[in-house]
């Protein structure tokens, strides 16, 4: 049931038969995707989108509430992303983008975050195709439809909810699981770690466990690494190596990579 709880389109329904077997109390949630402020908000009966905005605040669809955003008669309500990170686009790369023949990112983005540069200045700033993070709740969707790989998602925080019934669930297993991928991926890059408010003392179980585990290279090792790192992507981009992988000539390539490891060490 976690995927009908926190996706924030609105995708999955949950169909319980018999009824009231599950009780969606038991489960963890993410934040809203939005923030209404109540001073100005005036829940007019009679207003089309009060109306509407009425009925969906209660699950997440980011489509309707960027309509909302867009047409409130006060302008109160605004997307509020429980998703903190940011979206990279890989400038070097920006060769391969064809803004107006392709337009995945444009079309798919469902608050419009995406956008074609049309003034000079703004295409020396960002390019052929730009990102407004201002609306941006980083759901991915432009990463998956790029067909050229030009575009990066990097959630760094998500606001969990604890489930309002607290107990020992089946799901928590897989849970904690989760967690310790997020954990190790962060402490490789080095980077500060990520708060997950849920099973507090199972997670700082984890942590230390990690910590323990993931071995920290010197400065001196880090060196090594990229730099056979650098002539093993120089050895795969051979074509002659290419070639032999393509024919499936194993022996070759054996003999072809151990000359490389030896020059190396």
């Amino acid at each position: 049931m976690l995927c009908a709880i926190i996706c924030p389109n609105d995708a999955f329904h949950e169909n319980i038969i018999p009824e009231e077997q599950i009780n969606l109390n038991e489960f963890p949630s993410i934040g809203k995707f939005f923030k209404i402020d109540m001073k100005k908000c005036i829940e007019d009966s009679q207003n089309e989108i009060c109306k509407f905005c009425l009925n969906q605040r209660d699950r997440n669809n980011i489509r309707d509430f960027f309509k909302i955003q867009k047409e409130c008669p006060v302008q109160c309500f605004s997307i509020d992303s429980p998703l903190k990170g940011e979206v990279i686009i890989k400038k070097n790369m920006l060769h391969k983008c064809d803004p107006q023949g392709c337009k995945a990112c444009v079309n798919i983005c469902p608050t419009e975050s995406f956008f074609i540069p049309e003034r000079a200045e703004d295409v020396k700033k960002y390019g052929k195709i730009a990102c407004n993070e201002d609306e941006c709740f980083y759901c991915g969707a432009c990463e998956n439809s790029c067909p050229d790989d030009l575009i990066i998602v990097n959630r760094k925080e998500v606001e969990i909810k604890d489930p309002i019934k607290p107990g020992n669930y089946p799901w928590i297993e897989g849970w904690i699981n989760s967690i310790k991928t997020i954990l190790r991926k962060v402490l490789i890059q080095d980077k500060k770690q990520i708060q997950i408010p849920v099973i507090e003392e199972e997670i700082t179980k984890v942590i230390k466990k990690i910590e323990e585990a993931v071995p920290q290279l010197s400065r001196e090792d880090k060196e090594k690494l990229n730099e056979l790192n650098e002539k093993i992507q120089k050895f795969l981009s051979s074509s002659k190596i290419r070639y032999w992988i393509k024919d499936k000539k194993i022996e070759k390539i054996t003999k072809e990579l151990r000359k490389v490891l030896k020059k190396s060490t």
